[in-house]
């Protein structure tokens, strides 16, 4: 039986309408959605518009950038350039505007302030709101604490705040990493004030202390990251972003009609808007990224699951959860992974990255020295694994190289024509060493940063709740299915190569082409 035929029958013996159940559910219902400027965020939106053009309205609040730049101009400038909405402006070539001006309002709004700074007219706005989905927050592993403090802990006390006033649900996204430090299966559930560590806390002291710490820090940014990450140690967190986002969860969790959505690692899209379609610098890119240089022995423990989400997969499990929490039911927490049913080992990730980056170089790539790293087969090994050109030799190799460089340099003017055939390929030779060097510093200190994630650990989260949901006839999670080989080879790693990798290289990744007139929603679509 064909893999369609599979999921037909599959539906049907569900008894699953046409509609599908996800579009039943979101039908003429108003969501509120934060975060739409952010990776995730975006494609929830284009996947909610695509597949349910029957909801009702999706208002997004929207932080502005100062006076230039209101919320709207945002949204508007997004649906211009991000590759994200390129299937909506091919259906509809001439009334996009109108088309989303009858489905989307636009809110000037700031999660970080009380009451998420919104005036009567915006509440008027969200007056009806049905779900509140909350996709904001701060991604980075060690930010300045207190901006952390103030977005992922304040940003999601001031949004369930909110939604509460609206008597609406709230859709919390969290990530699976709350889970925090040391090897294990980990459940969907949350105990609220007993920290990965098993120390008793309790939410809003824990808050005030870190608040504290930082304030003791005073200016000294290094200080307050110092401190912060001392007490996210102390209860188990891994790092300052995991450590406020499990804060925040614990101090929105009691809150009536929640439930908390913890998405693993979260990367290119499988097939929606695109295959390959990824934003900003995502965990598998820097070591992807490593892979095309001379480094070949990637610190990574072997044996642990890498347990990676196409983001369009995140999207369809919030989809599936927002349907179930429009329904009366939902609650509690759900994971979104693959570790428990499709794993893929770090092992094969570093194997099928290989194999990737060999493809791709054979079609992009001239000259010796790509075909020299193609004959070089990447390794995932322990941190303290010696030999090879691993990342822990680079340092000294690059050291040594450069050493050799100045001394030749010191010395080439006792060589005649040889050193003055010499110089310049010398001097290039010398620039070529001092960038690698950057690149060695630059990638120890994102490698530094994973560690918890790549080689400390090793997590398996349960998906069991996502994975019992119905089959929906346009929206299924379908993870289970995903082939690694394939996903990782022909779309994951070109993604990343077009996408991310540039940025790594500082480099612009690519953009949409410019609009013949700016797109602009109908006036009264913004508050």
């Amino acid at each position: 039986m064909t893999e369609s035929a599979q999921r037909g029958g599959t539906a049907a013996s569900n008894g699953v309408e046409p509609e599908g159940l996800v579009a039943g559910a979101f039908r003429g219902r108003k969501i509120v959605l934060t975060g739409f400027t952010g990776f995730l965020g975006k494609v929830f939106l284009a996947l909610l518009l695509e597949e349910v053009p029957g909801v009702g309205q999706v208002v997004l609040l929207i932080r502005r950038k100062g006076r230039k730049e209101p919320s709207v101009r945002r949204f508007e400038r997004a649906v211009d350039s991000s590759p994200v909405f390129r299937q909506l402006r091919r259906q509809h070539p001439t009334d996009l505007p109108a088309w989303l001006g009858r489905r989307v309002r636009v809110v000037d709004a700031d999660v970080e302030k009380p009451g998420c700074e919104l005036n009567q007219d915006a509440m008027a706005v969200l007056a009806g709101a049905d779900l509140v989905v909350h996709c904001a927050g701060l991604v980075d592993f060690e930010p300045d604490p207190l901006r952390a403090i103030s977005v992922n802990v304040g940003g999601a006390q001031h949004v369930a705040a909110l939604a509460t006033r609206l008597g609406a649900r709230l859709l919390h996204v969290s990530t699976a990493y709350v889970a925090g430090i040391g090897s294990r299966t980990v459940p969907e559930s949350i105990e609220v004030g007993l920290s990965p560590s098993g120390v008793r806390f309790t939410p809003a002291a824990e808050l005030r202390a870190l608040q504290l710490a930082c304030r003791t820090a005073g200016d000294d940014l290094a200080a307050r990251i110092t401190a912060a990450n001392a007490r996210a140690g102390a209860l188990g967190w891994a790092n300052i972003y995991t450590y406020t986002k499990g804060l925040a969860e614990h101090a929105i969790a009691t809150r009536e009609q929640v439930t908390i959505v913890r998405p693993t690692i979260v990367e290119c899209a499988r097939t929606f808007p695109f295959p390959g379609w990824n934003e900003g610098i995502n965990t598998a890119g820097p070591l992807a990224w490593l892979i095309t240089t001379a480094f070949r022995r990637l610190p990574t423990a072997p044996d642990h699951a890498f347990d990676v989400i196409p983001v369009d997969d995140v999207a369809r499990g919030m989809l599936l959860i927002g349907a179930e929490i429009l329904a009366g039911r939902g609650g509690g927490v759900f994971q979104l992974g693959s570790s428990d049913h499709n794993p893929m080992s770090f092992g094969r990730c570093v194997e099928l990255t290989g194999l990737a980056h060999r493809k791709w170089s054979r079609r992009h790539e001239r000259g010796w020295r790509p075909w020299l790293l193609r004959q070089l087969d990447p390794v995932a090994a322990p941190e303290e694994a010696d030999g090879g050109l691993g990342l822990g030799a680079g340092p000294e190799w690059l050291e040594a190289a450069g050493e050799a460089l100045a001394w030749a340099d010191r010395h080439r003017e006792r060589w005649g024509a040889l050193g003055e055939w010499l110089g310049p390929r010398l001097d290039g030779a010398s620039r070529r060493v001092a960038g690698w060097e950057d690149d060695v510093e630059r990638v120890t200190r994102m490698l530094k940063l994973y560690r918890p994630f790549i080689f400390d650990n090793g997590y398996v989260f349960r998906t069991d709740r996502v994975r019992a949901l119905p089959s929906d006839a346009s929206v299924r999670w379908e993870v289970g299915q995903l082939d690694w080989c394939h996903y990782w080879v022909d779309v994951e790693y070109p993604g990343l190569r077009k996408w991310c990798i540039p940025l790594l290289e500082h480099r612009r990744p690519p953009t949409e082409p410019v609009p013949a007139s700016p797109f602009r929603l109908p006036e009264g679509v913004s508050a």
